[in-house]
């Protein structure tokens, strides 16, 4: 019983529950430093992070990039604590932050350059719904990335009964979902640190402007 609730915490935190598991979300700041990198966002970019959690890394890019970031979280408890640390980024108009569950939210399609996610697909359980979804929403040539934990890492998880609330999926059939959606270039990035851990980044084709 514990452990189900634990794991439906990390799902979505709330809570006294929640706001013990904030301090193990707090531990994500290595796997945003190299998603900076991969990001190439440009000046009026406008970004989306699915599952912003505490708001940190939307914070910080917010801190050093001339662009629009936003982000989508079902936690109310994650939302309070985002809009808390990015208030200032939020009156400037530099972050929007939405309480919502991405399936559910009806964005405007072709709004984003970039839309990224960490450890986040893990807890969908169909993933080529929400890749559809995400590939509307960006613009042409817009690109999405993923972060997550091959399948491999996980292999002496025990799932406990009934329907679950973290699912495991390969790296490598993530990549063929996102081909299968109509991502073009896609691409996977190890992480430095964390063993078995990826950044898989596609691009919508820009009919104009053709990716050499």
């Amino acid at each position: 019983m514990f452990r189900k609730l634990m794991d439906r915490n990390f799902r979505k935190p709330a809570g006294l529950m929640g706001r013990y598991i904030i301090r193990f979300l707090k531990k994500n700041q290595p796997e945003y430093d190299e998603l900076e990198p991969l990001l190439k966002l440009n000046k009026g970019d406008v970004v989306l992070e699915i599952g912003y959690g505490l708001g940190q890394g939307i914070y910080d890019f917010a801190r050093k990039y001339d662009a629009v970031f936003h982000g989508i979280d079902f936690s109310r408890l994650m939302y309070a604590k985002a809009r808390t640390l990015n208030r200032e980024h939020i009156r400037q108009g530099k972050v929007v932050l939405h309480c919502a569950d991405f399936d559910e939210y009806a964005f405007e399609t072709e709004t984003f350059d970039c839309i990224y996610l960490l450890n986040v697909i893990n807890f969908w359980n169909e993933p080529e719904s929400r890749l559809k979804k995400i590939f509307t929403l960006l613009k042409p040539g817009g690109k999405v990335i993923i972060f997550m934990a091959d399948a491999v890492l996980f292999k002496d998880l025990k799932q406990t009964k009934g329907e679950p609330v973290f699912y495991l999926y390969h790296v490598s059939d993530v990549v063929k979902e996102m081909e299968k959606t109509g991502f073009t270039a896609v691409e996977t990035v190890e992480h430095t640190q964390e063993k078995n851990c990826y950044y898989s980044l596609g691009y919508k084709p820009d009919p104009v402007h053709v990716r050499s």
